[in-house]
């Protein structure tokens, strides 16, 4: 038997600094959250190199007295815990105590403090875990912290560093999740050419500081209060997707944390609304008991255990779909600086003038175009529907009306034909009144008015979701045809994922899908006559992944088949409407409880009269 060695300190804090410091990023987080808990209320921060040459960190906190300074660079030494039950009730974002032992462990360290009662300051210097230097000197009130030369006594460590580029980079991130979690600090940070500053006042400006002047225009404020719980925070619009989930925050409270469960659920609430392969974006406060959450998971404090998970996932979901609710029934406007400048001279220029002489023009074509539409005998609407009667009601004929008077229009045909979609109600974004159809553009958007307001309909989009709303709403009434295959498919796989197929057998029933079991084999008889096109050999695997990262709703896969039918059937761009296919095609969309396309982009554009008479300089 090998002989068992008690490891000298060197050794070992050079495999705690291991786990705790990995990159600058990671000496940067320790720092700043042992800033936040000295009380600081404006902290600085400077790097050089991405972090591997110069790290900073000066706050105005409590500061450390003289003689516990050497404590401090101890490996376990914390002035946040002092027992085992205080691990239950951890409040504070460090409390592990291994830090500056790690830090100093792997680089170079100069810490300069002075207390508040303190005449002189006092600075300690330490190098791979050995002091090196300690004196007395003159500082203000809080704390320095030097950090230089990460990795450079240890070159197998160095060599998995990244570019400066890179480094700094992943401690810019970290910077903006450290100021959304701590709005009413005041943060100056220097990386390199960078610089970011946070004014300390609110969590807005705090979002601003980190995203720019327009974010707030982008994201919609929820709320929840318990009395065992709170969540609050911004969720982005739909239209404000990243291709990233490098803009979800999660902050828990007070801490900047991880969790994949959370990210995915906000992940599903958002699925319907979203572009392919694009992300929501937001930023959550959860306050709610410490011991309710287990922050002592790993030493980087990043994950964290919720006592109530499934209870905090279902408040956060509905916070989620009501805003949802509220945002995809509302047609997106057109703000007016986006077209012309308000504050321009009442001179136009050249550029401007062709700009409003084509788009007047065109008008004029449409009109034109439109009155010729209406002589014309509409023969058919099987580009409107696949199904041949989506849109053919006999509420929907067109009633008699003198040339040129408008289109009569009632809402309440509309209402009879609602279709259920993910348990969105809400309102018609149309109303009561009656509308004047006034024609197409490009043979692609529908235009139609209402009162002081114009509304541009992408006819693809309108009719997809009309479309896919139809299909979805088959499957939430267990309606679904199936189509028997003429060649049943056979796959096996493996123990896990026969478990979870076993379990989630009677989801694919309803959902259309006929599957047996035979022996270690599985055979498909059936699919959705709806999705009959599709490839089973991907569809699978697609199954099997959603299930491994907690999504149970099966459903939902099945949805995205939908998504693709409804896109391949809906009317296509370039393919100019009827009169008649238009005016059903308006009141599909008003029957609509979301408007934005399954892909998740807009339907209906809504333009006010008021800016269109500025474009003319009439207001």
């Amino acid at each position: 038997m090998a002989k068992i060695n008690v490891l000298d300190s060197s050794i070992f804090n050079l495999i705690s600094a291991g786990e705790v410091v990995d990159k600058p990023m990671s000496v940067v987080k320790e720092l700043v959250e042992n800033s936040i808990d000295a009380g600081a209320t404006v902290i600085e921060i400077e790097i050089k190199g991405g972090g591997i040459e110069y790290i900073r960190v000066t706050d105005n906190g409590c500061g450390i007295d003289k003689d516990e300074m050497p404590k401090a660079f101890m490996p376990h030494a914390t002035s946040k815990i002092s027992s085992v039950e205080d691990l239950n009730s951890i409040l504070t974002l460090g409390f592990r105590g291994e830090a500056l032992a790690s830090i100093s462990a792997v680089a170079k360290v100069t810490l300069l403090s002075r207390t508040e009662n303190a005449e002189l300051g006092y600075s300690i210097c330490m190098e791979s875990g050995e002091q090196i230097t300690a004196f007395e000197t003159g500082a203000p009130k809080g704390t320095t912290i030097t950090v230089e030369d990460i990795f450079k006594n240890i070159p197998a460590r160095q060599k998995f560093l990244r570019t400066p580029q890179a480094e700094e980079a992943d401690i810019f991130n970290l910077m903006t999740r450290l100021i959304l979690a701590n709005p009413k600090i005041s943060f100056r940070c220097t990386l390199g050419s960078k610089k970011i500053f946070s004014s300390g006042e609110s969590e807005k400006s705090a979002l601003i500081a980190v995203y720019g002047n327009g974010i707030l225009e982008n994201m919609e404020e929820i709320s929840l209060v318990m009395p065992d719980i709170t969540i609050r925070g911004f969720i982005g619009k739909p239209s404000f997707s990243k291709h990233s989930r490098n803009y979800q925050t999660l902050i828990v409270n007070g801490r900047y944390v991880k969790n994949e469960e959370i990210s995915f659920l906000t992940y599903l609430c958002y699925k319907d609304f979203l572009m392919t392969r694009q992300y929501p974006t937001y930023v959550l406060y959860i306050d709610l008991p410490a011991d309710m959450v287990d922050v002592n998971v790993h030493p980087s404090k990043m994950e964290v255990k919720f006592v109530q998970l499934d209870k905090i996932k279902k408040h956060i979901k509905t916070l989620i779909n009501e805003k949802l609710a509220e945002l995809t029934h509302a047609p997106k406007s057109i703000p007016l600086s986006d077209v012309f400048d308000d504050n321009v001279d009442s001179s136009i220029t050249a550029s401007e003038q062709a700009r409003a002489s084509k788009f007047d023009f065109s008008l004029l074509g449409i009109k034109s175009s439109l009155k010729e539409e209406r002589n014309t005998q509409v023969k058919s609407y099987d580009l409107l529907d696949n199904d041949k009667n989506l849109l053919q009601r006999p509420y929907f004929t067109v009633s008699p009306r003198a040339e040129g008077q408008p289109l009569p229009y009632s809402n309440n045909a509309a209402k009879e034909t609602l279709f259920a979609s993910q348990c969105l109600q809400s309102d018609s974004f149309l109303g009561e009144e009656e509308i004047l159809t006034v024609g197409t553009l490009f043979s692609t958007y529908v235009i139609i008015e209402r009162g002081e307001n114009c509304y541009l309909i992408d006819q693809h989009a309108a009719h997809e979701r009309i479309l896919y709303d139809k299909l979805v709403k088959k499957i939430n009434e267990q309606a679904v045809v199936k189509q028997k295959l003429l060649i049943p498919y056979t796959f096996e796989v493996t123990a896990i994922e026969s478990q979870l197929l076993d379990e989630n057998m009677e989801i694919f029933s309803s959902c259309g899908f006929e599957i047996e079991k035979n022996g270690a084999e599985y055979v498909i008889n059936a699919v959705p006559s709806d999705v009959c096109g599709m490839s089973l050999s991907k569809f699978l695997p697609m199954f099997f992944e959603a299930i491994d990262q907690n999504e149970l709703d099966v459903a939902t896969i099945i949805k995205d088949k939908l998504a693709q039918t409804a896109c391949k059937a809906a009317v296509k761009g370039n393919k100019l409407l009827s009169m008649e296919e238009i005016r059903m095609l308006v009141q599909g969309v008003d029957s609509l409880d979301v408007l934005l396309c399954p892909h998740g982009r807009p339907i209906v554009v809504k333009l006010s009269k008021l800016e269109v008479d500025k474009w003319f300089k009439r207001k």
